[in-house]
This record gives C-alpha cells, structure tokens and sequence, in this order.
C-alpha cells in the first residue's frame, strides 16, 4: 500500500505539473487546454483509484468515481484528439453530444446500480459486481476510441507536412494501444479470469499515453525538453524524499529527512533556473545568428542587385563613350571637318581626355563586376614574359615622357623559361601598376622593371623613387575605391586599379605585394606566376571571355 501510494503520489504530481505548466504557457490554445482536461481527468481518476482500495466505509461509492474519472479521462482525450497536433475548428455538435453522454453515464454509475451493482473485498483490494448496464461502459469506450482514430486518421491523410503526419500517426498508434490495454485490463480481464485483478495495472496505460502525448507536444516546440526533464527529475526525487519522510516512525529521523527534502528542494529550484536561463540564453543566441543569416542573405541579395547594376550601367555606357572618342579622334586625328581653330582644339582635346578616363572607369567596373559574379575567366597562352613587357612599357611610355620619367626593363642575363598564364590580363596589371608609379611620382623620375625566375615563379617588380605610400594606408592598398591619397593627389582615379590587378593575379594562382618605407620613399611593387610546363585545364577553353 505504501508503495501504491508513492506511484499515485508521483503520478499526480507530475500530471498535474505537466497540465498547468503547458496551459499557462499559452491558455488561448485548444491543445493546450485540451492536454490540460486530460491531466486533470487522470489525476482525479488516480485519486479515487487509490482511495477506492482504503477500507474507509464508502468504498462502493468510490469504485464508481473510478469509472466516472475513466469516463472522463476519454472525453478529454477524445477533446484532444479534435485539436491535435495544432488548434482546428473544433466540431461543437460532436463535442456537446460527447459531453451529454459522458454525463449521463457518470449519473447513472453513481446513482444508479445499473453499471456498478456492488463490491468484494479482496486480497489485493475491491473487486466490482458489474450490473445489468455495465457493458454501455465498454460500448461508450469503444465509441470515443473510433472517433478518435477516425479523426486522427483524417487529418493525417489531410496533411502535406511530413512532420505534422509522423507526429499524428504515433498519436494514434499510441491511443490505440492505451486503449487496448486499458480495455483489457478493466473490462475484458472479467470475463477471461473471472474478476477484476487487472484493473489495478490497468491506469498505467493511459498514464503512459498522457506522457507520451506531452512529449509529442513539446516536440511541437511549446517547451524545451531539457527545462521538462529537469523539472521531472526535481519533482520525482522531492516526491520520494516526502514519502520516506512521512513514512519515518521516530520524529528525530522525520525532522532529519524533511530538512534533507527542502535542501533538495532548494537546490533542486536553483538547478532548474539555471538550465532554464541557460536555454533561454541558447535560444537568444540561435535567434541572433538566424537573424545575422537572413541579414547576410539580404546583404547578398542587395550585394547581387549592385553587381547587376553595375554591369547593366557599364555595358549601356560603352556604347556611347565608344562613339564620341571615335567622332573626336576622327576630327583631332584624322581632320575630319576640316582645320579646327586652335582654342576649339584645345577643347576637343579637353574632352577627348575626359572621355578616355570615363571609358577607363567604366572597363573597370565591369571588370570588379565580373570578377565578382564569376563571369569572367583566365584564357592562357604561352609567350615570354619579356615580350608582354615591352608591349605594356610600349604602352605607357608617352605617359613618362611627358612626365621626364625614366623608364626601363632591365632584361634578365638569361631567358625566362616558357610559362602559361592570361597576356591580356598580365598586360593589363603591368600597365595599372606603371601608370601608378608614373602618376605618383614627381617629374623626372625613375622607373625601373624586372623579371627574375625565383624557385618556379617568374617574379616581376616595379620599382620608382616617387612620393610612396604612407604607413597608414599599406593595408588599403589593395582593397576596392582606394588611392594613396585621394584628398591631397592632383591625380584622381576610381580605386579599382590595384584591386583589379590582385584579383587577375590570383586567378593564375599568383600572388601580388609591395614594398614602401613610406612617405616620399619610393614604392616597388611585385606580382609572381607559377611556370607551368602545360596549359591548365579550362573548362571554358574556346570561348573567350565569359562576360554573361
């Protein structure tokens, strides 16, 4: 008996625990309220089961509480059969008719001696003389169970969601096997064996039942499993430290042990608010970093918007800009029109300038475009790197005349071996880093290229003696929209150049760095390839550029 007491006492009040903890985490939920009916039915029906077994004079009366707790235990789970896994359009009509017969049958067990006709006292308790009526019990069981399956069958053939169908299947596969077991145990057990010996055993499925039912819910995410756990711990081990204390027969030993309960007690609180605040913490930080991800996701939604932009706005400018340096170099160069008057030439000149800056801004902003949306790629070719610089000093050499610069290759002692690598690209970055150094250093300086064939990369430096780059922008240098010095240079640019130059070197697998002590102190830049004895795989090889 003590024993039974402790089990019911437990149950109980992890039942009720279970019942008020998930109602008051939100009583506007049908679920929530349903799960709620269904513990406070079953803490009743333990209630009277225990008592009905204590020799106190009203046992029959109590044995019939027991079938009114039962029946109210699958109305409430028939309830919340309607609402689970989610709150639904509960069916009012079906639900006041359940409610009616659960009534009527309660009235009649505990008025009437046509369900429960009387008791036998038994060794292992009371033991039930069923009356005339006492099948409509079983029948009335039966009908919510149908019911119950029905729906629950329904909305899982209804549902489209994986997870909402696995949770509503196990629901029901586990109702069904409460039911039968309870069947078994309370009804079916008389008329195998003769009495009612089982039905002692038999609460223990629906207790189960509502367990696994609470489970499922919290799945739904109402809780969070760790927080239940610990509360169920704390709760089951303070049920049994007050039970072997009230069972305790000298006071010393029961003032002993109560203080050992409410020490338990107290550490028991603290343990569950620490994990609570503890998964309160995860969850703001899960909420952060999903936060942080959809923000990331946003940024690289407008970070694509920019690129399409960009490319969009490049490719409409060329157009146009190829157009008037076309017009203007034909009338400049070619006389079109005839004599221009000196001032007017000046002018046209003027803009033909402008017009070929704003054609150099736009080839770099497609190209940041490109390199950033992956649609452009290396094309290789073998030639000597000697050749490719001579042909970018070709290039830029008018610059350093007009600036008095000196300008030279020292040409290695021995010929570069024969590597692969883009020559436009690599042409392109020796004339971005020669027009730096032509436009930063002062008139009549010195510009000097090389080209040294250093452990299987062919290394190229540029080295000047103009203004250098200061201490404090060195890490910028590479980064896009930057300039030595943009406030103070006559000299105006995008800051795309150096960034560009990086991002074609590192696409050959090379590399890119400088050397500066700073202010007025020269500036030597390098870059290296890989010498390659055969052209690398191109995926793209044939096709040009991929500009799309």
């Amino acid at each position: 008996m003590n024993l039974q007491f402790a089990i019911i006492t437990t149950l109980v009040v992890l039942l009720l625990f279970l019942g008020f903890s998930i109602v008051l985490k939100d009583s506007q939920k049908r679920i929530n309220r349903a799960f709620f009916y269904v513990a406070i039915s079953a803490s009743i029906w333990l209630i009277f089961l225990f008592i009905s077994n204590l020799k106190i004079g009203q046992e029959l009366l109590f044995n019939k509480l027991v079938y009114i707790g039962s029946s109210m235990v699958i109305c409430s789970l028939l309830y919340l059969s309607l609402n689970f896994p989610r709150d639904t359009n509960t069916n009012r009509k079906l639900l006041y008719t359940l409610l009616s017969a659960t009534g009527i049958l309660a009235i009649i067990i505990v008025f009437t001696d046509f369900i429960i006709s009387g008791i036998n006292f038994v060794s292992w308790g009371t033991d039930i003389k069923p009356g005339p009526l006492y099948w409509s019990y079983p029948v009335y069981s039966a009908v919510c169970l149908v019911i119950s399956t029905v729906l629950l069958a329904i909305k899982s053939h209804n549902t489209d969601d994986k997870k909402d169908k696995k949770v509503i299947n196990f629901f029901m596969i586990g109702l069904l096997v409460s039911f039968a077991i309870g069947f078994f145990t309370n009804s079916l057990s008389y008329y195998v064996f003769g009495d009612y010996s089982l039905s002692q055993y038999g609460f223990l499925s629906i207790v189960l039942f509502i367990f696994l039912v609470a489970y499922l819910i919290i799945k739904q995410n109402l809780f969070n499993m760790k927080i239940i756990a610990t509360q169920v711990i704390v709760i089951i081990i303070s049920s049994l430290l007050l039970f072997d204390a009230m069972t305790s027969s000298e006071p010393k030993y029961l003032i002993f042990r109560l203080c050992i309960l409410l020490s338990f007690m107290y550490s028991g609180y603290e343990l569950i608010k620490s994990v609570t605040k503890e998964i309160r913490q995860r969850e703001r930080i899960q909420k952060l970093a999903k936060d942080l991800e959809n923000a990331n996701e946003h940024l690289k939604e407008v970070d694509k918007l920019k690129d399409d932009f960009l490319s969009m706005a490049s490719h409409e400018l060329n157009t146009p800009i190829a157009a008037i340096k076309g017009y203007l170099s034909m009338i400049l160069v070619e006389g079109l029109g005839g004599k221009i008057p000196d001032k007017a030439r000046t002018y046209l000149e003027s803009v033909f300038q402008s017009a070929t800056r704003l054609a150099n801004m736009v080839k770099d902003l497609l190209n940041v475009s490109r390199i950033e949306s992956g649609r452009i790629h290396i094309i290789y070719e073998q030639k000597p790197v000697e050749d490719v610089i001579n042909q970018a000093i070709t290039e830029v050499m008018s610059k350093a005349r007009e600036a008095g610069h000196s300008l030279t290759f020292e040409e290695p002692k021995h010929k570069m071996p024969a590597t692969w690598f883009d020559i436009t690209r690599v042409t392109e970055v020796l004339i971005n880093i020669l027009g730096n150094s032509i436009k930063y250093t002062p008139n009549g300086g010195k510009i000097v290229v090389r080209v040294v064939n250093d452990d299987q990369k062919l290394v190229v430096s540029v080295e000047d003696n103009g203004k250098g780059i200061p201490k404090d922008r060195q890490q910028a240098v590479f980064e896009k929209f930057t300039q030595v010095d943009v406030l103070k240079d006559e000299v105006k640019g995008t800051g795309l150049g150096m960034y560009i130059s990086k991002k074609f070197i590192e696409l050959q697998k090379g590399k890119i760095w400088f050397h500066s002590d700073g202010d007025g102190k020269g500036t030597t830049f390098f870059f290296s390839l890989p010498i390659l004895a055969k052209k690398p795989f191109d995926a793209h090889d044939g096709e040009g550029e991929v500009l799309h």
